[in-house]
Protein backbone atom coordinates (compact mmCIF):
# COMPACT_ATOMS: atom_id res chain seq x y z
CA UNK A 1 0.00 0.00 0.00
CA UNK A 2 3.10 2.15 -0.35
CA UNK A 3 1.79 3.36 3.47
CA UNK A 4 4.38 3.51 6.81
CA UNK A 5 4.54 0.38 9.09
CA UNK A 6 1.93 1.10 11.59
CA UNK A 7 0.37 3.89 9.91
CA UNK A 8 -1.94 1.37 7.72
CA UNK A 9 -5.38 0.98 9.29
CA UNK A 10 -8.85 -0.28 8.88
CA UNK A 11 -12.02 1.15 9.79
CA UNK A 12 -15.67 -0.81 9.50
CA UNK A 13 -19.10 -1.35 11.13
CA UNK A 14 -19.97 -5.07 12.20
CA UNK A 15 -23.33 -5.91 12.23
CA UNK A 16 -24.22 -4.66 15.86
CA UNK A 17 -22.74 -0.93 14.59
CA UNK A 18 -19.74 -0.99 16.95
CA UNK A 19 -16.59 0.53 14.82
CA UNK A 20 -13.89 -1.82 14.52
CA UNK A 21 -10.24 -0.26 13.73
CA UNK A 22 -7.65 -2.75 12.86
CA UNK A 23 -4.11 -1.57 12.10
CA UNK A 24 -3.62 -4.10 8.77
CA UNK A 25 -5.92 -4.48 5.99
CA UNK A 26 -8.61 -7.21 6.49
CA UNK A 27 -8.69 -9.53 3.85
CA UNK A 28 -12.39 -10.48 3.32
CA UNK A 29 -12.71 -13.79 4.73
CA UNK A 30 -11.30 -11.65 8.11
CA UNK A 31 -14.29 -9.02 7.82
CA UNK A 32 -16.47 -11.36 7.51
CA UNK A 33 -15.15 -13.33 10.93
CA UNK A 34 -15.69 -10.19 12.47
CA UNK A 35 -19.10 -9.27 10.64
CA UNK A 36 -18.57 -6.21 9.02
CA UNK A 37 -20.93 -4.81 7.63
CA UNK A 38 -19.35 -1.48 6.53
CA UNK A 39 -15.76 -0.48 5.92
CA UNK A 40 -12.72 1.02 4.30
CA UNK A 41 -9.32 0.84 4.28
CA UNK A 42 -7.09 3.82 5.08
CA UNK A 43 -4.78 4.43 8.36
CA UNK A 44 -3.78 5.14 10.30
CA UNK A 45 -5.23 3.62 13.76
CA UNK A 46 -5.29 6.27 15.88
CA UNK A 47 -7.15 4.63 19.17
CA UNK A 48 -7.60 1.02 19.65
CA UNK A 49 -9.63 -0.01 22.57
CA UNK A 50 -9.17 3.17 24.49
CA UNK A 51 -5.31 2.48 23.73
CA UNK A 52 -3.46 5.65 21.25
CA UNK A 53 -1.81 4.31 18.42
CA UNK A 54 2.03 6.00 19.84
CA UNK A 55 3.24 5.34 16.13
CA UNK A 56 0.86 7.75 14.48
CA UNK A 57 0.84 10.10 17.61
CA UNK A 58 4.52 10.69 17.55
CA UNK A 59 4.52 10.41 13.59
CA UNK A 60 5.51 13.98 11.96
CA UNK A 61 2.57 13.78 9.54
CA UNK A 62 2.73 17.68 9.24
CA UNK A 63 -0.54 19.76 9.15
CA UNK A 64 -3.12 18.65 6.46
CA UNK A 65 -6.64 18.82 5.44
CA UNK A 66 -7.85 15.38 8.03
CA UNK A 67 -10.59 13.35 8.11
CA UNK A 68 -11.37 10.95 11.31
CA UNK A 69 -13.81 9.12 12.42
CA UNK A 70 -14.21 7.48 15.89
CA UNK A 71 -16.56 6.03 18.35
CA UNK A 72 -17.26 5.91 21.75
CA UNK A 73 -17.85 2.80 24.50
CA UNK A 74 -21.52 4.50 24.54
CA UNK A 75 -21.45 3.56 21.25
CA UNK A 76 -21.97 7.44 19.57
CA UNK A 77 -20.51 7.94 16.90
CA UNK A 78 -17.59 11.04 16.40
CA UNK A 79 -16.87 12.31 12.89
CA UNK A 80 -13.83 14.75 12.97
CA UNK A 81 -12.69 16.89 10.20
CA UNK A 82 -10.57 19.64 10.05
CA UNK A 83 -9.97 22.27 7.03
CA UNK A 84 -6.35 22.83 5.97
CA UNK A 85 -3.95 24.33 3.69
CA UNK A 86 -5.92 28.11 4.48
CA UNK A 87 -4.98 30.81 6.12
CA UNK A 88 -7.35 30.50 8.62
CA UNK A 89 -6.47 26.53 9.03
CA UNK A 90 -2.88 24.92 8.29
CA UNK A 91 -4.79 21.49 9.00
CA UNK A 92 -3.97 19.63 11.87
CA UNK A 93 -1.77 16.63 12.60
CA UNK A 94 -2.33 12.99 13.48
CA UNK A 95 -1.41 13.47 17.07
CA UNK A 96 -4.46 16.88 16.84
CA UNK A 97 -6.69 14.20 15.92
CA UNK A 98 -5.77 12.06 18.39
CA UNK A 99 -6.26 14.62 21.50
CA UNK A 100 -9.84 15.57 19.66
CA UNK A 101 -11.31 11.90 20.04
CA UNK A 102 -9.67 11.50 23.83
CA UNK A 103 -11.31 14.61 24.65
CA UNK A 104 -14.96 13.27 23.55
CA UNK A 105 -14.32 10.00 24.64
CA UNK A 106 -13.52 7.85 21.65
CA UNK A 107 -12.40 4.37 22.16
CA UNK A 108 -11.61 3.72 18.65
CA UNK A 109 -10.89 5.58 16.07
CA UNK A 110 -9.36 5.76 12.50
CA UNK A 111 -7.87 8.81 10.41
CA UNK A 112 -9.73 8.65 7.12
CA UNK A 113 -8.85 10.17 3.32
CA UNK A 114 -8.12 13.76 4.30
CA UNK A 115 -6.57 16.70 2.15
CA UNK A 116 -8.96 17.37 -0.62
CA UNK A 117 -11.58 14.66 -0.07
CA UNK A 118 -12.05 16.45 3.76
CA UNK A 119 -15.69 17.36 3.56
CA UNK A 120 -18.75 17.09 5.85
CA UNK A 121 -22.11 17.42 4.36
CA UNK A 122 -25.01 18.31 6.91
CA UNK A 123 -28.43 19.25 6.13
CA UNK A 124 -27.92 19.78 2.86
CA UNK A 125 -24.77 21.98 2.75
CA UNK A 126 -21.16 21.76 3.22
CA UNK A 127 -20.18 22.60 6.91
CA UNK A 128 -16.39 22.78 6.28
CA UNK A 129 -14.08 24.57 3.73
CA UNK A 130 -12.78 22.29 0.48
CA UNK A 131 -9.28 22.55 0.36
CA UNK A 132 -8.68 21.58 -2.97
CA UNK A 133 -7.76 24.77 -5.08
CA UNK A 134 -9.72 23.45 -8.24
CA UNK A 135 -13.18 22.92 -5.82
CA UNK A 136 -14.75 19.76 -4.73
CA UNK A 137 -14.42 16.71 -6.46
CA UNK A 138 -15.94 13.18 -6.49
CA UNK A 139 -15.09 10.98 -3.77
CA UNK A 140 -15.51 7.19 -3.86
CA UNK A 141 -16.27 6.33 -0.44
CA UNK A 142 -18.25 7.91 2.24
CA UNK A 143 -19.39 7.39 5.95
CA UNK A 144 -23.36 8.36 5.46
CA UNK A 145 -25.20 9.06 8.72
CA UNK A 146 -29.08 8.56 7.87
CA UNK A 147 -32.04 9.59 9.95
CA UNK A 148 -33.65 6.36 10.92
CA UNK A 149 -36.22 4.48 8.31
CA UNK A 150 -34.33 6.43 5.39
CA UNK A 151 -32.63 4.56 2.77
CA UNK A 152 -29.46 5.93 1.12
CA UNK A 153 -30.09 6.97 -2.04
CA UNK A 154 -33.14 9.09 -0.82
Amino acid sequence: SGKQPGLEGFAGFNKDNILVVSQKNLSKKEAEALNIRDGCCFGPVLLMDGEVNLEAYNNNSGFNPRTAIGQRADGAVIFVCIDGRQVASPGGTYADIINIMVEFGAVNACNLDGGSSTLMWYDGEYVNNCASVVGIRPVPTAFLVLKEGRAGNE
